[in-house]
């Protein structure tokens, strides 16, 4: 129900002008965004057209660790999202940018401390609908990194996943145009891939490290994918 009424309300914000240029105008802006907030489980959804916005928020999170979920179409701006855990300790710093037309699920970093933590939101020119989510890993799932489609995307994540000797699956999906940088340290701080994935129908490989809290970087450039991105032990 209420994705209708976000796709609803988004869709009256958009006119197709009838002037000379024939393009897309901007009839009203939109900004309706809400957060749900409980102990372990916070959410931050709506739609906007143009939201420029810093939200704080504190959050009651009882495990080491969260999940995080973009479930939104963002099409135009960023959303960046800072996380600090129970010990006021950085646990996830990423701008989710333009354009993306899939979910993005992720986790803060690995070996975090619970109690009451620090959500930060900074939306800047952000046209998007959906939800953007932050969960208690209550069921200590293991830490995988699904990025669905994107659109000539430019940016950089970091993700800091606890993952043991079991070789990691990696996976980049069929690009239009662009490339994606695809980087992996193991618990040692070693290199152990540095793949760059161009226009190709499909890259997979396996890679294997020495256990601990690994370091994921993902740097995307010009990249349209349309199978999206997987990193895994499973």
């Amino acid at each position: 129900m209420i994705q209708r009424l976000l796709g609803a309300l988004l869709a009256a914000a958009l006119w197709t002008g009838c002037g000379s240029d024939g393009g897309t105008q901007l009839l009203f802006d939109v900004d309706l965004v809400v957060a749900t907030n409980t102990p372990d489980s916070f959410s931050i959804a709506g739609v906007s057209t143009s939201l420029s916005t810093t939200r704080t928020y504190t959050w009651s999170c009882s495990k080491g660790q969260a999940n995080v979920s973009l479930g939104s179409t963002l099409t135009h701006g960023y959303i960046r999202l800072e996380v600090w855990d129970g010990t006021h300790t950085l646990v996830h710093d990423n701008t989710y940018e333009a354009v993306l037309i899939g979910g993005v699920d992720t986790f803060t970093r690995a070996g975090g401390a619970a109690g009451t933590w620090t959500l930060r939101f900074t939306f800047h020119d952000a046209l998007f609908t959906g939800a953007l989510t932050v969960h208690a890993d209550t069921l200590d799932q293991d830490d995988a990194i699904s990025i669905g489609g994107t659109g000539s995307l430019d940016v950089s994540w970091i993700f800091e996943p606890g993952w043991d000797a079991t070789p990691v699956h990696v996976s980049a999906g069929g690009m239009s145009a662009g490339t994606v940088r695809v980087r992996l340290w193991d618990g040692n701080g070693t290199l152990v891939l540095d793949q760059t994935v161009s226009t190709v129908s499909a890259f997979t490989t396996d890679v294997s490290g020495a256990a601990g809290i690994w370091t994921v970087q993902l740097d995307f450039s010009a990249a349209a994918v349309a199978g999206g991105v997987t990193l895994s032990q499973t």
